[in-house]
C-alpha cells in the first residue's frame, strides 16, 4: 500500500492552484496533479473580479496580478452609433458594502493567472505533477485510493477535484452533472482591433442576430472578442474546425454599428456552452471545486472567479479538520454555502445570456427594442449601479443560511450579518493610515471589538481585557483587535472619523468574529468576552484553549 498523502488536489487550473496554495498556507501537506503534460499557454478566462483581488492579496500575489494585468474602468453596451449605455465603476465602490481596496475589474489572461499562482506554490515547496490522469477512486473508512493511468495508485485522506468541466474525479465519484447545452456555437479570439473605441474597457453589442463582445486585454488595441454563431437544424458539425479570420470580420461587420477591422488573431477557438451543476459539492472524502462542480454561460465573467472562491471557502475548513482543530461536520458547510451560489449563478447568467443571444421573438424584441430605450436610463442610477456592480464584482457574495452563522443581540439595522463578507474601512494602525482588511490577512480567525460612539460606547478597558483573554486562549489561531474612536488610545486600532463604525452600521459596542475567508461568522452586542469565547470554542473544538 502506498504512503498516505494528506490532501490530493486534482487539476492545476486557477481553482486547483488556489486550493493547493491555501492548504499549504494553512499548514497542510498537499499533492497536486494534472492530466495535461504542460501548463496551458492560451488566455481562456480573462477577468479577475475585485473580490478575487482581495483573495489574491491575502495569498500574497496581488502585486503580481496588478503588474501583469490592466484595470477595466467601465462597461459599455452599444446599440447604435449614437445610443449606448456606459457603467462607470469608480463611484460604486464608495458604497459601504462594495468598498474595497481593489476598485476595478482586472484584465488578466488565465495563463498569466496560472503562472502567478504556480510560482507562489513553487515558493511554498510544492510542484505540480503533470501527465497524471485519474481513472478511478475507491474510498474506505480511512481514506481514498486514487487510480491513475500508467502509474502507481495514490493513497490520500481527502481528494479535491478541480479538474474542470470534464472532471475525472466527478465521474469516478458517480456524481451527475445536471443541466443542458446552449443551442448556438460560439467563436472566440484574442485579437488586435482597428476601431475608434478606447482601449481598456469592456464592450457589448446586442443586435438582432445575437451579440458581439470585446473585453480589453493587456496590450495596445488588443481585445478578447467573441459572439454566438447559429447552427443548422442538424446541429454543429461532428468535427471541430477553427474559426477563420473571415468569420470574425463578418461577425463584426454584421453586428457593429460602425466600421471596425480585425487586424490579427493571436488565438482562436470554437466551442459550445453548457449550464450544469452537481447536486452535491461533497461526497464523503471527495470534494468538487470550480468547473468540476458547476459550469455556466460567460455572462458577467463569473466562472473562474467563482471557482477561486470555492477553493478559498473550502481550504481553511479542510485544513482545520486535517490538523484536528475543527470537527468533520464543518466540511458540510462547504456545500451549504457554495452550492446556492452556483445555483443562483446558473439561473442569473442563463437568463441574461438567453436575452443576449437567444433567437426567440421575445429575446430579439428585448435586445433590439426594449434594451436601447431602458438601459441608458437605468444604468445612470447610482442605486442600480452599486447593486449591479456589487453582484458583478462578487463583493456582495454572502452565506445567509450557513450553519456556521451565529449572533447575540438585536437591532442591527444596516450592520453586516453573519455570512456576509467582512466590510473594508479606513483606520489607523500603529499610528499609520491603514485598512481594516490589513488586520484580517493570514490564516487565523479575527475578532473585531468596536467600542461604540458616545453614550453607547463600552469602556476601552473592558474591550482590551476581552481581547487579551481571547488571544491568550487561542494564541496561534485567533487575533483580537479593539476598534476605537479615540485616536490617542494606546494599543487599539484608531477610527477617529468613525468611518469603520459607519461602514459596519453600528454606534454601540459590538463584536464580530471574522473567518479566515473574510466572511463574518458571529456578531454580538454588547461586547461579551464569555460569549465570544463560547463561539470560538464551537468553531475550534480541538484547539484546547489556554
Amino acid at each position: 500500500m502506498p504512503d498516505t498523502e494528506s490532501v490530493l488536489v486534482v487539476g492545476a487550473g486557477p481553482s486547483g492552484l488556489t486550493m493547493a496554495n491555501e492548504l499549504v498556507r494553512h499548514g497542510v501537506a498537499v499533492r497536486i496533479v494534472d492530466r495535461a503534460p504542460a501548463a496551458a499557454t492560451t488566455s481562456r478566462a480573462l477577468v479577475v473580479q475585485p473580490r478575487c483581488l482581495e483573495i489574491f492579496e491575502d495569498m500574497g500575489v496581488v502585486d503580481d496580478v496588478r503588474r501583469v494585468g490592466r484595470p477595466i474602468p467601465s462597461l459599455n453596451v452599444v446599440f447604435d452609433v449614437d445610443k449606448s449605455a456606459r457603467v462607470e465603476l469608480g463611484d460604486v465602490f464608495l458604497d459601504p458594502v462594495n468598498y474595497t481596496a481593489h476598485q476595478s475589474l482586472y484584465s488578466l489572461s488565465q495563463d498569466d493567472t496560472e503562472r502567478i499562482l504556480t510560482a507562489a506554490l513553487t515558493e511554498r515547496g510544492v510542484h505540480i505533477e503533470r501527465g497524471v490522469d485519474v481513472t478511478g477512486l475507491a474510498t474506505d473508512a480511512d481514506g481514498v485510493t486514487v487510480s491513475v493511468r500508467d502509474g502507481d495508485p495514490i493513497r490520500c485522506d481527502w481528494v479535491v477535484g478541480c479538474d474542470g468541466a470534464h472532471s475525472s474525479v466527478r465521474r469516478a465519484a458517480g456524481l451527475p452533472f445536471e443541466g443542458a447545452t446552449y443551442a448556438d456555437e460560439f467563436i472566440m479570439a484574442d485579437a488586435e482591433l482597428e476601431w475608434d473605441l478606447a482601449d481598456g474597457d469592456i464592450y457589448a453589442f446586442p443586435n438582432r442576430e445575437g451579440f458581439f463582445a470585446a473585453f480589453a486585454m493587456p496590450g495596445t488595441h488588443r481585445f478578447r472578442i467573441f459572439g454566438n454563431v447559429g447552427v443548422g437544424p442538424d446541429g454543429p458539425a461532428a468535427e471541430y474546425s477553427e474559426p477563420t479570420h473571415e468569420q470574425f470580420q463578418a461577425m463584426m461587420d454584421e453586428r457593429l454599428p460602425f466600421p471596425a477591422k480585425v487586424v490579427k488573431e493571436y488565438w482562436v477557438s470554437r466551442y459550445r456552452l453548457h449550464r450544469r451543476i452537481v447536486p452535491h459539492y461533497r461526497k464523503g472524502r471527495i470534494f468538487l471545486v470550480g468547473d468540476a462542480a458547476h459550469v455556466h454561460s460567460p455572462a458577467g465573467a463569473q466562472g473562474m472567479n467563482t471557482g477561486i472562491q470555492d477553493a478559498y471557502n473550502l481550504a481553511w475548513k479542510l485544513a482545520l479538520v486535517v490538523r484536528g482543530i475543527a470537527e468533520e461536520p464543518v466540511l458540510d458547510s462547504y456545500h451549504a454555502e457554495r452550492h446556492p451560489i452556483g445555483e443562483r449563478l446558473q439561473k442569473t447568467t442563463d437568463r441574461f445570456f438567453t436575452i443576449l443571444s437567444g433567437h426567440s421573438p421575445t429575446a430579439t424584441f428585448v435586445r433590439t427594442r426594449v434594451a436601447p430605450q431602458v438601459m441608458p436610463r437605468v444604468l445612470t442610477r447610482f442605486s442600480f449601479r452599486k447593486w449591479f456592480a456589487g453582484i458583478l464584482t462578487q463583493l456582495r457574495t454572502a452565506y445567509p443560511n450557513s450553519p456556521l452563522n451565529h449572533q447575540n443581540g438585536s437591532g442591527w439595522k444596516t450592520a453586516p450579518a453573519p455570512g456576509d463578507r467582512a466590510r473594508q474601512a479606513d483606520v489607523i494602525i500603529d499610528g499609520e493610515p491603514g485598512r481594516l482588511h490589513d488586520l484580517l490577512q493570514g490564516t487565523q480567525h479575527t475578532v473585531l471589538l468596536f467600542n461604540g460612539i458616545g453614550d453607547e460606547a463600552q469602556p476601552l478597558t473592558e474591550l482590551r481585557r476581552a481581547a487579551e483573554r481571547i488571544e491568550r486562549a487561542y494564541p496561534d489561531l485567533v487575533r483580537a483587535h479593539v476598534i476605537s474612536t479615540e485616536l490617542s488610545a494606546d494599543g487599539v486600532v484608531g477610527d477617529p472619523d468613525r468611518s469603520a463604525h459607519g461602514r459596519y452600521g453600528i454606534t454601540r459596542a459590538a463584536a464580530f468574529v471574522i473567518r479566515p475567508d473574510l466572511h463574518i461568522g458571529f456578531r454580538g452586542t454588547p461586547v461579551n468576552a464569555d460569549s465570544l469565547l463560547a463561539d470560538l470554542a464551537a468553531r475550534l473544538p480541538g484547539a484546547s484553549p489556554r
